[in-house]
């Protein structure tokens, strides 16, 4: 499957988007229930050691989905689950952002997070983390080199083995930081953070797709398109305070994408396994972007290659200097 250099929807109401979506500087507070970390995820009576063999996390996924969901719904619960991923170069200095996720429905996520829990606590990992996997760091140290590739080849089979689509969009930030500077209007319209120009290409794409009822994959998963779905973002990534602001502006100035929008919820990563899922995806865009701008010759990761394979992940975009200059150059 080819990358994409453009959003599926048109250059025109990407543009339109960037320029009336910008970051605003005060930070929201987060509206009752939006944080669904602590409250009804107790994890008394339920092991969550290696040696318990078992995870408990299939029934949070299914309870955080029927949070998501009007009350009275009875309908299948979809949910799209975010995380944000940025490289750090040999001087500090971030290179690539991605924010990438996974949508299905409920069921198959509580499916695949007990897989996906199962498998790693084999190893003795209790939250599976890309950067600590590749590197062996923390719970991953004990493991050994073969230990490590056969734990990813698992968790990329249990992936495949799911009814979900995977998507990602990832920033060059040295060619935003070029394009931004040209001129007052690039800086004007691009926003004063790649992180939620990245953000916002993202939400506009998934839900781009989710609308479009031409893919076979997702006509199979949603049965009808404009199908609404709850995303649900890493509590702790850097912006996820604001991310609610910014979800609400995307989908209060685009009514055409907004059937496809329902609630916006934060959660843990070491206790919501699908936010380890998406950090496996997000990790692989972001090393992808990372080797196509940067390592050409080099070739693309065993990992997403079976994905694209497997043709779970249905759009890998990238906003690079090219498309930021199409982007502002709309906007004259």
């Amino acid at each position: 499957m080819p990358i994409d250099r453009l959003c599926t929807i048109s250059l025109d109401s990407l543009s339109s988007i960037l320029l009336r979506c910008g970051a605003e500087k005060k930070k929201p507070r987060r509206t009752p229930g939006q944080d669904v970390s602590d409250s009804f995820l107790s994890t008394e009576s339920q092991c969550t050691t290696p040696a318990c063999g078992k995870s408990p996390m299939p029934d949070r996924v299914l309870e955080i989905a029927k949070l998501t969901c009007p009350p009275l719904f009875s309908g299948p619960r979809f949910l799209a689950v975010i995380r944000a991923f940025c490289d750090e170069s040999y001087d500090g200095k971030s290179r690539i952002y991605t924010i990438a996720g996974f949508l299905t429905r409920d069921k198959e996520w509580a499916s695949l997070a007990k897989r996906w829990r199962n498998r790693c606590l084999q190893e003795g990992i209790k939250c599976y983390h890309s950067t600590d996997c590749e590197g062996g760091y923390k719970e991953f140290r004990q493991l050994s080199k073969k230990q490590i590739v056969e734990l990813n080849a698992d968790l990329i089979t249990e992936i495949l083995n799911t009814q979900i689509v995977g998507l990602a969009t990832s920033m060059v930030l040295d060619d935003y930081r070029k394009v931004s500077a040209s001129s007052e209007n690039a800086k004007r319209i691009l926003g004063s953070s790649p992180y939620f120009l990245t953000m916002q290409t993202f939400l506009v794409c998934a839900c781009g797709k989710i609308r479009d009822n031409r893919d076979t994959r997702l006509r199979r998963l949603f049965g009808r398109p404009n199908y609404r779905v709850a995303f649900i973002f890493d509590q702790q990534e850097e912006f996820s305070g604001r991310a609610k602001q910014l979800y609400d502006q995307v989908k209060k100035k685009n009514p055409n994408i907004a059937p496809c929008m329902g609630t916006l919820t934060y959660a843990d990563r070491e206790r919501f396994v699908p936010l380890q899922v998406a950090d496996k995806l997000a990790y692989e865009a972001m090393k992808n972007m990372l080797n196509l701008k940067y390592d050409p010759q080099r070739k693309e990761r065993v990992a997403l290659t079976r994905l694209k394979a497997g043709k779970v992940v249905r759009a890998l975009k990238y906003l690079d200097e090219q498309i930021l200059h199409r982007i502002v150059a709309v906007q004259k």
